[in-house]
């Protein structure tokens, strides 16, 4: 991102001085804002925590999603998902490698228009479809979650996040993923076993019980990002992105009214809005 230098002394040009370093500090707290704010919201062990399949229409399945934000290989052809047609679009959202999170709307807003671009899903049913997505809410808020989710992962394994709690909720989320998918073969081997010594004899129990202990260790580890998050409240990090909370969620639901060509609400029903995602009821 090309910007004014900033005046070496400020008495060559005080208020250039002011001026550029009041925009920095801005810049810098936003960045932290809306990287806390992903990784509070959207790290989740599983991504069906962030999308589900409640909804009645016949809407883009969580897979579908994915399979699009993430690249695609057929033999030696790659095909560029979201993630990297995003990161090789806007180099100027990255500086010395390092994401600028106070992009994340403008990503939210570049997916959704790439999403629902027939030249890039290649079919007019699969975009039309996204469209029609994008326009019901609860799929929306859903969606964002995901897309939020896989790109902080994508930046994480590319040492492109700035904040320590961002690293650290995507850290905690991938070692448990790697320790519930060793667990998981470690319960398959034993009902293997048991199978195998004492036949099919009590077999199901057996099942039952290894999947239960896996269910067990999964909800520890769950308590541990809550445990996580509560120590996550008293860092500086944390009080930033408590200031500029409602702000990036009005922004990321504007983005919805815009695609509804809806008019601007009035203060009152937007404030009753943003209080209703601050009570987690539409993320």
């Amino acid at each position: 991102m090309s910007t004014q230098p900033t005046p070496t002394a400020i008495y060559k040009e005080p208020e250039l001085f002011y001026e550029a370093k009041i925009r920095e500090e801005i810049l810098k707290r936003y960045n932290i804002a809306f990287e806390v704010f992903m990784a509070e919201q959207y790290s989740r062990i599983h991504y069906s925590e962030l999308m589900d399949s409640s909804t009645d229409e016949a809407l883009t399945s969580k897979q579908r999603l994915i399979s699009w934000i993430n690249d695609n290989t057929k033999g030696k052809e790659v095909r560029a998902g979201v993630l990297t047609r995003y990161k090789l679009e806007h180099p100027e959202h990255f500086e010395n490698g390092i994401w600028q999170a106070r992009y994340f709307s403008y990503f939210v807003h570049y997916a959704k228009e790439l999403l629902t671009d027939e030249t890039f899903v290649k079919k007019k049913e699969i975009a039309d479809e996204f469209a029609k997505s994008f326009k019901n809410e609860q799929w929306y808020w859903q969606a964002v979650a995901v897309l939020g989710a896989k790109l902080l992962e994508y930046l994480y394994d590319m040492n492109a996040l700035q904040t320590d709690i961002a690293k650290a909720y995507v850290r905690q989320i991938k070692l448990s993923r790697q320790l519930l998918k060793s667990i998981g073969k470690i319960t398959g081997k034993i009902a293997k076993n048991y199978r195998e010594n004492y036949g099919y004899d009590n077999i199901e129990e057996v099942k039952e019980a290894v999947f239960a202990i896996k269910q067990s260790i999964e909800e520890t580890f769950k308590q541990q990002m809550k445990m996580s998050y509560e120590i996550f409240k008293s860092q500086k990090e944390y009080q930033i992105y408590l200031a500029y909370r409602k702000i990036i969620k009005n922004d990321i639901l504007e983005i919805y009214r815009e695609n509804l060509k809806l008019p601007k609400p009035s203060f009152s029903v937007q404030e009753n809005k943003l209080n209703q995602l601050e009570a987690g009821c539409l993320s």
